[in-house]
C-alpha cells in the first residue's frame, strides 16, 4: 500500500488537530513528500496529480466536509488515478457530516498517526458520491449531501452566525435547528422575512418518471449517506437504490407533531402529509435558490433543471 495524507489546517477554525497530526507524523518519519499541509488551496489539485502519478492508493484527509468534497470531485472528474484510492476521513473540520457516517473511528491524534504509519486496513464502507452534473458554472460537483430551499438557507445561516464565530460541529447544528423550530412554533410564517427559512421555495423534482413535488415547497435533499446531522435519517419508503431523495411541503406541517418522525424512524414510519421520499439513481431539480453540497454553495442553471445522479463508489476506511 502507498498512502498519503492531506491536512487542511484551517479546518475546524483553528482547533489545531490537523497540525498536531502533522507533527506526530513527522516525529514518526512519515514520508514528507506524501504529507501535504494545505497552506493554500491552490496546492491541492497539483498535489493530488502528483499523488496519482506516485501510485498512491490510500488517501487520508484531515479536514471538514468542504475539503473532502473538493478532493472527491477532482478525483472523480480528472480520472488521474489508475484506480480510485481508498479514503480515510479524519473529522478535524468545522462540519463533519460525511465523516460522522464514513469517518475513521479513532479520535485520538496519536492513534490516528500510528494507524497511518503502520496501516493495516480494517473495516471498509463503500458509498457512491452524489454527482451534480450541471451547476451554473458548468463544473460537475461530487459530494455526499445535496440540499436546496430551506436546507441551503439554514446552512448559510449556520456558517455565518456560528461557524465563522468559532462555534462548530454539533453545537452549531443544534443552535440553528433550535432557532428554526422556535420561530416556526411560536410565530406565524412570514414569506417576506429574510431571517425565516420556513417559507415557500418554488421547487420541482422529477425522478424515474414521477414528479415528486412541483410548486411551493419547504426543501429538497438528496444523499447517499446513511445518516445526517445529529444522526438523523430523513428518508424512508424503501432502501432500494443508493440515492435517497426527500421533499417537504409548504405550508409546513405541524412541527410539534412531525419533527421527530420526519428525522428519525424506520422505512415505514408515519410521515407529514405531502412529504415524499424515494430511493432512486437520478433526479432532476428546479429551484430558483442556490444549492449546497457538503457545505459548499453553488448556483443552479437558469435555463434547465439540475441533473443529479450517482458518482463513483469510493471505499472508506472506518477502523
Amino acid at each position: 500500500m502507498t498512502s498519503a495524507i492531506i491536512i487542511n489546517p484551517r479546518s475546524g477554525r483553528g482547533t489545531g488537530k490537523g497540525m498536531q497530526l502533522a507533527d506526530s507524523l513527522r516525529a514518526k518519519n512519515f514520508a514528507s513528500d506524501h504529507l501535504l499541509v494545505l497552506e493554500s488551496f491552490d496546492m491541492l489539485f497539483p498535489t493530488l496529480q502528483r499523488f496519482a502519478g506516485a501510485g498512491v492508493d490510500t488517501l487520508f484527509i484531515s479536514s471538514g466536509d468542504g475539503t473532502v468534497q473538493a478532493i472527491q470531485t477532482w478525483i472523480a472528474e480528472s480520472n488521474a488515478f489508475a484506480r480510485l484510492p481508498k479514503l480515510c476521513l479524519l473529522p478535524h473540520g468545522t462540519t463533519n457530516m460525511t465523516a460522522a457516517d464514513l469517518g475513521f473511528s479513532r479520535r485520538k491524534i496519536g492513534d490516528q498517526a500510528d494507524f497511518i504509519c503502520n496501516m493495516t486496513v480494517g473495516k471498509i464502507k463503500v458509498r457512491h458520491t452524489v454527482r451534480v452534473e450541471n451547476p451554473a458554472h458548468g463544473k460537475p460537483q461530487h459530494g455526499m449531501f445535496f440540499g436546496t430551499g430551506a436546507v441551503a438557507e439554514a446552512a448559510k445561516y449556520c456558517q455565518v452566525m456560528f461557524n465563522d464565530k468559532g462555534v462548530h460541529g454539533t453545537f452549531a447544528t443544534i443552535a440553528t435547528l433550535a432557532g428554526v423550530i422556535g420561530k416556526t412554533v411560536f410565530s406565524a410564517s412570514n414569506p417576506n422575512d429574510p431571517n425565516r427559512f420556513d417559507k415557500p421555495y418554488r421547487i420541482t423534482v422529477q425522478a424515474t418518471g414521477e414528479t415528486l413535488c412541483d410548486g411551493d415547497n419547504l426543501l429538497m435533499l438528496a444523499t447517499t449517506l446513511e445518516k445526517l446531522v445529529l444522526g438523523s435519517k430523513p428518508f424512508w419508503g424503501g432502501n432500494t437504490n443508493p440515492l435517497r431523495v426527500t421533499t417537504m411541503p409548504y405550508p409546513v406541517p405541524s412541527v410539534v407533531r412531525w419533527l421527530v418522525p420526519s428525522l428519525y424512524g424506520g422505512e415505514n414510519r408515519g410521515t407529514p402529509p405531502g412529504a415524499v421520499s424515494r430511493a432512486v439513481t437520478a433526479c432532476e431539480v428546479t429551484c430558483p435558490t442556490s444549492f449546497v453540497i457538503d457545505g459548499e454553495f453553488h448556483g443552479a442553471p437558469a435555463d434547465a433543471p439540475l441533473r443529479i445522479g450517482l458518482g463513483p463508489r469510493f471505499e472508506y476506511i472506518v477502523s
